[in-house]
């Protein structure tokens, strides 16, 4: 099987924001999906069981989604992806802003509050459904995870290798 065909389907990738024992957790996500629209929002998260974020949104019940744009810094990505909230403060290394007691990244095209209604374990994830309780709109285009695949995968891998070798935050765009 040749899993890149995988990469034609188009979804986006998106920074999830919560809060585990009073501190911010976060990581990046691509499985999300709008489910309705009325009566109310409703949205999908596959998130993987062993991450912290996935601890933290079982805690909270809540969690923010930054959607990340076509421009976004490829660090933000690294940062949120390629390091454990066990390990480090990602929030800390980022631009951003606490909304309604949860945070999401400053350069965001749009950001989603997001409240847990209902789970369900699967083999590797937990797919979280919840009702979109609040949501801001920014400007830009979304980056779509086949660009990113094609485009910027080496890009934040070289940016957050960067950031590791000289423990210095690269500076936003």
């Amino acid at each position: 099987m040749d899993t890149k065909a995988l990469y034609k389907i188009s979804y986006g990738l998106y920074v999830v924001g919560t809060k585990i024992d009073g501190k911010y957790a976060g990581c990046i996500v691509d499985a999300f999906i709008q489910s309705t629209s009325a009566p109310v929002p409703t949205v999908i998260l596959c998130s993987i069981q062993k991450n912290q974020t996935n601890t933290a949104i079982k805690q909270a019940g809540e969690f923010t989604i930054s959607v990340l744009g076509a421009d976004v810094d490829p660090f933000v990505i690294g940062n949120f992806g390629f390091q454990s909230g066990r390990d480090a403060d990602k929030w800390a290394n980022v631009p951003h802003t606490i909304k309604d007691g949860l945070p999401v990244l400053d350069k965001a095209i749009a950001f989603l509050r997001c409240r847990v209604t209902d789970q369900k374990e699967l083999s590797t994830h937990t797919a979280f459904f919840c009702e979109v309780t609040d949501a801001w709109l920014g400007e830009g285009e979304p980056l779509i995870y086949g660009e990113y695949q094609k485009s910027m995968k080496t890009l934040t891998m070289n940016a957050f290798k960067a950031f590791k070798e000289t423990g210095t935050v690269p500076q936003a765009k």
